[in-house]
């Protein structure tokens, strides 16, 4: 049941829902999931207009690294070849099927511009309507705020500049030298379809570190499940070796290409100085356009809870269970392990959350 406005008897008196879910991706479906077997009185709040927003705003080439049988949420399968690594499109269309197939209520177009707690109440205020719950579980993900590292300088406007999240294909990019700074999967791939086009350099802070996607022909994600890697919490010894390597590209097209020096790394970017970029190795190069493959960064701004924010503007919480009582968290990267950001781990967290909301 998707709704952009609910009527209520009582309009002056919103109406006290058990659980609101903030955001309907990944994370809030696997959330509603479970709520609607607990037969909750529930709400997932979505601030797009369409779900699966977010996958289809991604760049036009996207394929996740993970083969379908480790994309699936509770309860209802991916309906793809096992062997099929999805596409953004495909992520999207499943979120879609998912919240029909359970009849998930779901409220689009209502971006949260305050949460608040009113004498034991949590109020969710958006642009059209303030919505009342008992507790809370914010499922809005770790992917919210496009960062772009802070220099001295600056780079000529005549520099085509990109945040991954605003580049969709090549033909964005200007000809000539392009460079992208970050070697995460999302730079790995944009670095390996830019370099199709243009001349390409890739700026990193430590040399990356690749995978196969297979292993003994079988998924490197079916060792991971079956060896219980994947689950292992930030606190344990294999947590903390996997937070302290950094990140894994999945695939081995981007290492070929450095091989062949058909992409060439370079360092962290030391300042960028109008039309030339200085490296940390006293190279420098100039550059036509760059991609900032960065990440990003959450924003909070809207929490406003007393005990909800550490003074940086992250959200406290313990394996997804806020300090404040009735708040909590799906979602987030490493909440209780490396899964937890991944369709893979959507429902195993959820259902955590779920079983401590009484």
């Amino acid at each position: 049941m998707h709704t952009e406005n609910l009527a209520f008897e009582r309009p002056e008196a919103p109406p006290l829902f058990d659980v609101l879910v903030i955001g309907a991706g990944q994370a809030g479906l696997a959330m509603g999931y479970y709520l609607h077997l607990q037969r909750k009185k529930f709400l997932l709040l979505e601030a797009a207009s369409l779900l699966g927003h977010s996958w289809q705003n991604r760049y036009d080439s996207l394929r996740l690294f993970t083969p379908v049988p480790y994309c699936h949420l509770p309860g209802w399968p991916l309906l793809l070849p096992k062997n099929h690594y999805p596409t953004k499109e495909d992520i999207a269309r499943y979120l879609q099927a998912y919240a029909a197939q359970f009849q998930l209520p779901i409220a689009l177009n209502q971006q949260v511009l305050c949460l608040r707690k009113v004498q034991g109440i949590f109020e969710v205020m958006t642009a059209t309507q303030t919505w009342r719950a008992a507790h809370v579980v914010v499922a809005t993900g770790p992917f919210q705020v496009p960062y772009i590292p802070a220099y001295p300088t600056g780079l000529s406007p005549q520099v085509v500049q990109l945040h991954s999240a605003q580049y969709k294909n090549p033909s964005q990019i200007p000809a000539g030298r392009v460079l992208v700074v970050g070697a995460g999967n999302s730079g790995a791939q944009i670095a390996a379809e830019l370099a199709k086009t243009h001349e390409v350099h890739l700026s990193v802070k430590r040399k990356p570190r690749f995978s196969s996607l297979k292993m003994l022909g079988k998924s490197v994600f079916w060792w991971a499940t079956k060896t219980g890697a994947i689950f292992a919490s930030p606190s344990s010894r294999v947590g903390k070796k996997l937070l302290q390597k950094g990140d894994i590209i999945y695939g081995r097209e981007l290492e070929r290409l450095l091989k062949t020096k058909e992409v060439l790394l370079k360092p962290e970017i030391q300042d960028p100085k109008q039309a030339e970029v200085l490296f940390k190795d006293g190279s420098q190069a100039s550059y036509q356009a760059i991609v900032w493959a960065t990440g990003f960064r959450p924003d909070y701004s809207w929490l406003q809870v007393a005990g909800a924010l550490a003074p940086d503007g992250s959200a406290l919480h313990k394996k997804g269970m806020s300090p404040v009582a009735g708040l909590y968290y799906v979602g987030l990267s490493w909440q209780r392990s490396r899964s937890s950001a991944l369709l893979l781990g959507a429902g195993r967290d959820a259902q955590f959350i779920a079983r401590h909301l009484g």
